[in-house]
C-alpha cells in the first residue's frame, strides 16, 4: 500500500512539473500596417470578383469572400500578433485562404493557401513598406484594357493559383491556373461587386 501511495505522489509531482506554464502578460502588440490592410484585408464578406479567361474568352470564374476572421496569436512570451484569415470560394477554381500576419521589426507576412497538403503557398512579404522575397511591384499595369495601380505579384508551385497579381484596394486582379505545367486559364478581373 505504501508503494502505491509513493508511486501516486511521484506521479503527481511529475505531472505538476510538466504542466504548461501560464503565458507572460501581453507587453507588445504587433499590428498590420495600413498598406497591408488595403492590399489584403479591407474587403467585406460577400464581395465578389468576376474574372474572364484571356485564353478562352467564354470561360469565366467568380470568387467570393466567404469569411474574414481575426487571427490573433499570443506567442506566450508577451507578444500578441493581430492578423487575419480570409476564406475565398471560387465557382470554378480551388477554394483558398489568405493568412495575413504581422511580425517583428515591421515585417508582414501573407500566405495564400490552396488548402491542399502537397501544394505550395503563394507568399507575399513586406519589410517596412518594401516588398521582398520574390514579390514584384508595379506602379501600374493594364489588364483587359483596365489600368490597375500599386500592383504586387508573386508565384508558387501550386497549380490552382500559380501566379497572382494583387492591386491595392482592389484585391486579386489576375491569376494563372495550370495543369501539369501547362497554363489552362489566365484569369483577369473584369468586375468587382461589393455587398
Amino acid at each position: 500500500m505504501k508503494s502505491l501511495i509513493l508511486l501516486g505522489l511521484l506521479g503527481s509531482l511529475l505531472f505538476q512539473s510538466c504542466r504548461d506554464k501560464d503565458p507572460e502578460p501581453i507587453k507588445t502588440t504587433l499590428e498590420l500596417s495600413a498598406e497591408m490592410i488595403s492590399y489584403f484585408v479591407n474587403f467585406e464578406v460577400g464581395t465578389k470578383w468576376i474574372y474572364q479567361d484571356t485564353i478562352n474568352k467564354t470561360n469565366f470564374d467568380t470568387i467570393e469572400l466567404i469569411s474574414k476572421e481575426n487571427m490573433d496569436v499570443n506567442d506566450g512570451s508577451g507578444t500578441l500578433s493581430k492578423g487575419f484569415v480570409l476564406y475565398y470560394k471560387p465557382k470554378k477554381s480551388k477554394d483558398f485562404k489568405v493568412f495575413v500576419s504581422p511580425g517583428n521589426s515591421g515585417i508582414h507576412y501573407v500566405k495564400v493557401d490552396p488548402l491542399v497538403t502537397a501544394a505550395g503557398k503563394i507568399v507575399f512579404e513586406n519589410n517596412n513598406g518594401i516588398w521582398t522575397t520574390g514579390v514584384t511591384y508595379y506602379d501600374s499595369i493594364e489588364l483587359n484594357k483596365i489600368k490597375y495601380y500599386n500592383v504586387i505579384e508573386s508565384n508558387s508551385k501550386n497549380s490552382y493559383q500559380y501566379l497572382m497579381k494583387i492591386s491595392k484596394s482592389t484585391g486579386m486582379v489576375f491569376f494563372y491556373h495550370i495543369d501539369g505545367g501547362s497554363i489552362i486559364a489566365a484569369y483577369t478581373l473584369i468586375k468587382m461587386h461589393k455587398p
